[in-house]
């Protein structure tokens, strides 16, 4: 895993070599333990929202607000750290972004203040998202489409384990400590962030594939970007179903913890039961990539998903709130994984042919994802309906948009030819 610093034609040759070579997976799953610190800061406080809530004297609908409030900092952080990494490389911006992260996380340890932690909550995001940022980028410099679309079904099996450990561990925290300490075990995961930058990621950019183009032309450049088929229908697409995903995070305290009654506990097991069924269809990706077009694949998950969130619809539009509880969690289980088909896939086929701006191709990707999400959040505050009605049509719209845009994504697209 380890690697020393390369310079710019070694990194060349090394980027040939791994493109005809196996995929160097230890590297893959150490960008996975850096990208993890996302979905941890978004999952592992969840079951705390409660305790949260009492702690500022408010509401937990209100303190659920954190949760739109760090995706907002993921929507601008994104789109800074893009063309950043794009011009300095891909080390820099990780040790920027992760000590920002550090310290705003060590701002919600210790605020006594429901704004102060919204702002760090902000905070926070500016700096975890440069992981995700980086990561993809420096997957697209090393690898082909085809071995991206594996890169990133193995760093599941460290990303996915997030949203299946965080939450009980978040729980388990909140039976010792008060929740002050998750955030003092995130800050501490950001140093660890910066060890593994330090020692294990080496520079995957060469100096001759940076973006050089003047800084002020960055907007000009995510236009044109928008307007490229190969990327805008993959991103935009994916960001609808990714983003949905987002929506049920935000939702999922107030359905699952306070209209069903469930435990802090127990609704840990039911986040990793779902992050599970995500693992598993992104390593039955890899496998299916070897026998099946990467756009086909897409397509079949994001039919999964629209279909699965149709029943949510259903559920709540029939039943509301007295919806049978395993019905719901087998319609949510099957929205979320079917994220293991599309999201891959989709980013694969969205960084494909985006060599010169693959920092900021994964910068807009990401963006649109958590946009998405902010959306979402807002539609979900629209509807005065019960909570199963409520996450159902927002999950079946977004995913319907979603679907509909892959399927305009051109069948006869060749990812052979990205260079």
């Amino acid at each position: 895993m380890s690697a020393p610093k390369s310079t710019p034609s070694q990194s060349s040759t090394a980027q040939n070599r791994v493109r005809s070579a196996e995929l160097p997976v230890a590297w893959i799953l150490m960008l996975g333990l850096i990208v993890a610190v996302g979905p941890l800061s978004i999952d592992m406080y969840l079951p705390a929202l409660p305790a949260m809530a009492d702690s500022f004297d408010v509401p937990t609908a209100f303190i659920a607000n954190s949760v739109p409030a760090y995706f907002v900092g993921l929507v601008f952080g994104q789109l800074f750290y893009g063309p950043f990494s794009d011009r300095v490389g891909r080390v820099k911006p990780l040790y920027i972004g992760m000590t920002l992260y550090v310290i705003a996380s060590v701002i919600c340890a210790t605020t006594n203040n429901e704004y102060v932690l919204f702002a760090g909550r902000t905070l926070q995001a500016l700096g975890a998202c440069v992981g995700a940022v980086v990561t993809r980028a420096a997957i697209r410099d090393r690898l082909t489409a085809k071995q991206t679309a594996k890169a990133f079904s193995i760093m599941v099996l460290v990303i996915g384990l997030a949203p299946i450990l965080a939450p009980s561990l978040g729980a388990l925290f909140l039976r010792f400590f008060s929740w002050h300490s998750i955030f003092w075990f995130l800050a501490a995961f950001g140093l660890l962030n910066l060890v593994l930058t330090k020692f294990f990621f080496f520079e995957t950019l060469t100096e001759e594939n940076r973006n050089v183009r003047p800084a002020k032309e960055v907007l000009s450049q995510y236009w044109d970007l928008l307007k490229d088929p190969t990327f805008n229908y993959p991103a935009i697409g994916g960001g609808f179903l990714m983003g949905a995903m987002f929506v049920y995070i935000s939702a999922a305290s107030e359905l699952l913890m306070d209209t069903y009654g469930i435990s802090s506990t127990h609704f840990g097991w039911i986040f990793g039961m779902n992050a599970v069924g995500f693992v598993a269809l992104t390593q039955l990706n890899q496998w299916l990539t070897n026998h099946y077009r990467i756009l086909s694949l897409l397509r079949f998950g994001a039919l999964m998903q629209v279909t699965a969130s149709a029943g949510l619809f259903i559920l709540g539009l029939t039943f509301g709130s007295d919806s049978w509880l395993p019905l719901v969690l087998i319609c949510i289980f099957f929205c979320i994984s079917g994220l293991g088909l599309t999201q891959p896939n989709a980013t694969a086929i969205a960084l494909a042919f985006q060599k010169r701006r693959a920092g900021m191709a994964s910068a807009l990707q990401g963006s649109l994802m958590f946009s998405v999400g902010i959306f979402g959040g807002v539609l979900l505050n629209l509807f005065p309906v019960n909570p199963v009605l409520k996450l159902g049509v927002t999950m079946f719209v977004l995913m319907s948009l979603g679907c509909l845009l892959i399927w305009r994504i051109d069948r006869n697209l060749n990812l052979d030819d990205a260079e």
